[in-house]
């Protein structure tokens, strides 16, 4: 079952050099096995090697291991042979947050800066077009794909239109505002420190009825220029039909 595609290459990548965020080399690579032939219940541990919260910094931390281990944690939450996808899709959104954010303060003694665009960017180069798949399904699902892609947007250009296609692709009202709000506060120059994207954040995490107008008015306000105003007005009338403008 290793041979299958989520793991392909695991072995050509060379473990023994890359440490985890406990200080061990070798165990990523165990535990993406496990995961695959097993399902959940290493899940936790991956979490704590991969992208732990640190309670002094107040942020998480990343290490070698991290950005590496990123294109298997992809394929596997694509794969719907992963008994434990929404798993690993929530371990790929704090991974893929984490990088969003950027370095907040040292991890191990060293500016993670590295670290974290490489995650970015494994996150923007591996199967991206795959999340598509994943937009039609449960509301929860969807969104950490949102937020994985808006993520991945800002360490490659070509993500942007991606969104942009899924959004002229929405079935209907509820997923065409998703990717709205996903595609303003993918394109925003500084999700962290533009105080605007932090409802757009706020609401992809965990949206609320009473929100829904203000949000929606602030991601048509900050689409990016490439979106002609015909278009604009257009969607506004979509995004707002069955909600109470504000």
């Amino acid at each position: 079952m290793e041979g299958a595609a989520p793991l392909a290459g695991l072995d050509d990548v060379g473990w023994d050099r890359l440490l985890d965020c406990r200080g061990d080399t070798g165990k990523v690579p165990e535990l993406l096995r496990t995961l695959w032939r097993s399902g959940a219940g290493v899940l936790r541990e991956l979490e704590d090697r991969l992208v732990p919260w640190h309670d002094l910094n107040d942020c998480r931390a990343v290490r070698d291991a991290t950005p590496a281990a990123v294109p298997f944690l992809v394929r596997l939450a694509q794969d719907r042979r992963t008994a434990a996808r929404d798993g690993v899709l929530h371990l790929l959104v704090l991974i893929a947050e984490t990088a969003d954010r950027g370095p907040v303060d040292t991890c191990f003694g060293v500016w993670p800066d590295r670290w974290l665009r490489a995650c970015a960017r494994a996150l923007a180069r591996t199967g991206v077009a795959g999340w598509c798949d994943l937009l039609d399904e449960d509301p929860e699902r969807r969104r950490a794909v949102l937020r994985i892609l808006a993520a991945a947007a800002r360490a490659d250009e070509r993500v942007p239109g991606l969104v942009w296609e899924s959004v002229l692709n929405a079935e209907d009202g509820e997923r065409l505002r998703e990717r709205v709000v996903c595609l303003a506060y993918a394109t925003a120059e500084d999700p962290w420190g533009e105080s605007w994207a932090d409802p757009l954040r706020d609401w992809l995490e965990r949206p609320a009825a009473r929100e829904t107008a203000t949000v929606m008015r602030i991601a048509l306000e900050h689409l990016p220029w490439w979106v002609d105003a015909d278009t604009l007005d257009a969607l506004g009338d979509l995004v707002y039909e069955g909600i109470e403008r504000c």
